[in-house]
């Protein structure tokens, strides 16, 4: 008796094991289909296509600002999402560009000097108020070849790119 019961057991589980085998199995009907992503092709930033469009000439300089400046306070203008606001003044004769977290930002909110940047002869001059202190504002100058390359070597153009869609430009001049 015991060794029909062993032996009826052995071929129930062997049962079970078979049957849960086969319905684990993919149909061997239907073909494997391989799925492909559709990659768009982004057009690189050149220093042609800067020129002639100042949203992406401001996105750049913002850009290189945000990831490669060492002036501390480029940092408050790093959210992507908000955007920024870019305020265009002539000052004795050399125009300013003032740059403000956040494409909606409303005068009651632009209390402290923002950063801001120069352009002249191919040289973008970085520019920060140093809050809390009685220092000099803190500077830097970039080539604008130097921001173009730094972009294409981070790979950054679809993200520069899409930048000026949440840039507002405000001419003062």
């Amino acid at each position: 008796m015991k060794k029909i019961l062993v032996t009826s057991l052995t071929i129930l589980t062997i049962g079970i094991i078979v049957g849960l085998f086969t319905l684990h199995q993919p149909p061997t009907t239907t073909p494997s289909v391989r799925q492909t992503r559709v990659r768009h092709h982004v057009a690189p930033i050149t220093m042609a296509t800067v020129k002639n469009n100042d949203a992406l000439r401001f996105s750049c300089i913002i850009y290189y600002a945000v990831k490669h400046l060492k002036i501390q306070r480029w940092q408050e203008v790093s959210d992507f999402q908000l955007g920024w606001q870019v305020e265009i003044y002539t000052e004795n004769g050399q125009t300013k560009y003032l740059v403000w977290p956040d494409k909606h930002i409303q005068a009651s909110a632009k209390q402290l000097q923002p950063n801001w940047f120069t352009f002249k002869n191919g040289q973008v001059t970085y520019d920060s108020f140093g809050v809390h202190t009685f220092k000099k504002d803190l500077t830097a100058t970039v080539s604008l070849t130097t921001i173009v390359t730094q972009i294409k070597r981070d790979h950054a153009a679809k993200l520069v790119r899409h930048m000026p869609t949440n840039l507002v430009i405000k001419d003062h001049r």
